[in-house]
């Protein structure tokens, strides 16, 4: 069945959804940052040695990654929207359980399910954003959606800078709250985009998923391996069974889906797709989790909090900007030069001195990776059929978010090892460069959906 059953192609309706997406985002930009803002007081409180702090900060990211396998699948099986209405509802939640969390136990479960809520939302916006936007605008159309992630991230980063300096779990019962009074508006308001048959389940069909169990059984013990390596302690211990099954879990959901992600000439659009959203997304996190210790290091401790508003605020104006631009002159050459332009950046930051240059390039920063990233969600799904696209966007998202997962665990690494946080930031110039190289090739491939 094709789109718009519901009659989202119409302009009213397709705004309204745009609307309703873009606040989803915020909601969800603000927990995923809140995390970072709350984890100085919280560690202590709780009593978490730094590594430990680390694992339960990576638990979110994990979830995510399973959150979108499945988000991205339900969605095409029982439509976007009540998946979407689910996801919102799930990391409300749990965003409420973490700020019960009274030890790190609790805590890795809260940002784990948290994260569930956040995989499931995701490849659903990604895919309305396709469903509702006309060619000629697909790319501003998830401009405006997903630069709602950054502006809930500056709330964040705001109070951080003005010296917030309460209770960390007003923050999370904020975070908590706003998602499950969202729920109702999206039931009533929001008008389903696609609404596929339902297939039905067999035994059969659910055996090659078994593939998990082996595959992450592989991944956890290899991770254990690494986390016994001088440096990478974080990557062990409880975070190894949880990663290992989540790879395990891909592994097994490219086979089920593998005529959706691989059939009908799109094997080379995924793989290069997911070339693209690995790299990008080990760089965001990267830059959220080390720019202020960057800054800090320059000597401007004060206002490091500053160069992560500035970074969040200018993010939105490059989605802004970015996306229409691929919408006049395809995702080639606006694309592939704002990542290039983000290695310069790099460069830059990790060489400059000067006040107000470190502030203009954190601004810059957020300007190319996240505005370069939402513009390739923008096109990202149209690769697939509407009826597949839910399942081609989860897959992205999901190797997107292992790069989530990898960036601090690369830059807690290097820090380790002595490196300065100048030479983190000299790091990522090669993954910004992948994601160019990616984007590049990305536009010489058919959308050959039948």
């Amino acid at each position: 069945m094709t789109a718009d059953t519901a009659g989202a192609s119409q302009p009213r309706a397709a705004m309204l959804t745009v609307a309703l997406c873009f606040a989803v985002m915020v909601v969800e930009g603000f927990d995923i940052q809140a995390m970072g803002v709350a984890a100085p007081a919280l560690g202590p409180e709780l009593k978490l040695s730094r590594e430990v702090l680390g694992q339960a900060l990576s638990a979110s990211n994990i979830g995510l990654v399973i959150g979108a396998i499945a988000g991205g699948w339900l969605a095409d099986v029982f439509g976007r929207k009540p998946v979407l209405i689910a996801a919102v509802a799930t990391f409300g939640v749990f965003t409420l359980m973490t700020m019960q969390a009274s030890s790190f136990e609790m805590l890795f479960a809260a940002r784990l399910l948290t994260g569930l809520g956040f995989g499931g939302a995701l490849p659903n916006v990604m895919a309305i954003a396709a469903d509702v936007a006309v060619e000629r605008k697909r790319g501003s159309t998830a401009a405006m959606m997903f630069c709602g992630m950054p502006v809930g991230g500056s709330f964040v980063a705001l109070l951080s800078w003005l010296g917030y300096q309460g209770e960390w779990r007003p923050l999370f019962l904020i975070g908590g709250i706003i998602p499950l009074l969202l729920v109702p508006v999206l039931w009533f308001a929001m008008r389903e985009t696609q609404r596929p048959e339902r297939g039905e389940f067999s035994v059969k069909a659910a055996v090659p998923w078994l593939v998990a169990v082996p595959v992450g059984v592989a991944f956890w013990l290899m991770l254990e391996q690494v986390g016994r390596m001088p440096g990478a302690g974080s990557v062990g211990g409880v975070i190894a069974p949880w990663l290992g099954g989540a790879l395990g879990l891909l592994a097994a959901y490219m086979i089920v889906h593998r005529g959706a992600l691989f059939g009908g000439g799109r094997a080379t659009a995924s793989v290069v797709l997911w070339v693209i959203f690995f790299p990008t997304l080990l760089v965001v996190y990267l830059v959220l989790n080390w720019l202020p210790t960057l800054v800090a290091a320059k000597g401007f401790k004060a206002d490091a909090s500053l160069a992560s508003v500035l970074f969040n605020v200018f993010s939105v104006v490059g989605a802004l900007i970015l996306g229409p631009l691929v919408d006049r002159f395809g995702l080639r050459w606006p694309i592939t030069l704002g990542f290039l332009a983000l290695i310069g950046v790099l460069i830059g930051l990790a060489q400059a001195t000067d006040y107000v240059a470190v502030m203009a390039l954190s601004g810059a920063l957020g300007f190319f990776v996240l505005g370069c990233n939402y513009a390739v969600y923008g096109a990202a799904a149209s690769y697939y059929p509407a009826e597949m696209r839910g399942r081609g966007s989860g897959a992205a998202i999901a190797w997107g978010r292992l790069g989530s997962v990898a960036g601090p665990l690369i830059g807690g690494y290097l820090l380790q090892g002595g490196s300065a946080p100048a030479e983190v930031v000299y790091a990522m110039a090669p993954f910004a460069f992948v994601a160019a190289a990616g984007v590049f090739a990305l536009t010489f491939v058919r959308r050959r959906q039948a």
